[in-house]
């Protein structure tokens, strides 16, 4: 008989909690982009809409030459939010930076997520690791398509240096 009891009690406890929260949270401001951050629609991204369509739209032999002409020496640019970053220590890719920032660009074409690794320095790095939204430039070194799931992704690995800010 306990058992009834505890779940009428339990049920009665959660519909008056969700009774309480309101429909749509208030978004803060602190937590919104800048006006700046349009990682799908500004010009001149290497992977916004435009050139995502361009490298979807090849295979094959076609698609790596693609790829190819974005490894070349400080011509990738792009936009993310920082998720995270860390120290790349010993690690093979610490000759790209010694410092790693993990960001997201979130899905720019239709179901394909971008996410990036951003190598740099420490100095330039650490105060943009937790959540600043940045715009960078600098050389594509490691690029990963996988256009076999759903949703697509693609993770991209860039040697930045000093071309990384923070978009206000």
């Amino acid at each position: 008989m306990r058992a009834p009891s505890a779940l009428v009690l339990t049920a009665a406890v959660a519909l008056g909690l969700t009774a309480c929260l309101p429909k749509e949270h208030p978004e803060v401001e602190w937590m919104k982009p800048p006006k700046s951050y349009d990682p799908v629609e500004t010009e001149g991204l290497t992977f916004n809409k435009a050139g995502l369509d361009a490298l979807t739209l090849t295979d094959g032999d076609e698609r790596e030459a693609h790829v190819t002409g974005l490894q070349a020496e400080g011509t990738f640019k792009g936009q993310a939010k920082c998720q995270s970053g860390a120290g790349t220590g010993d690690l093979e890719h610490s000759a790209w930076g010694d410092y790693e920032l993990t960001c997201d660009a979130g899905t720019i074409l239709f179901d394909i997520e971008l996410k990036y690794h951003l190598f740099t320095s420490r100095e330039v790095g650490k105060p943009l690791s937790a959540n600043a939204y940045v715009e960078f430039g600098g050389t594509l070194v490691e690029f990963d398509y996988h256009d076999d799931s759903k949703p697509r992704s693609i993770t991209a690995k860039v040697k930045v240096g000093d071309d990384l800010k923070r978009l206000e």
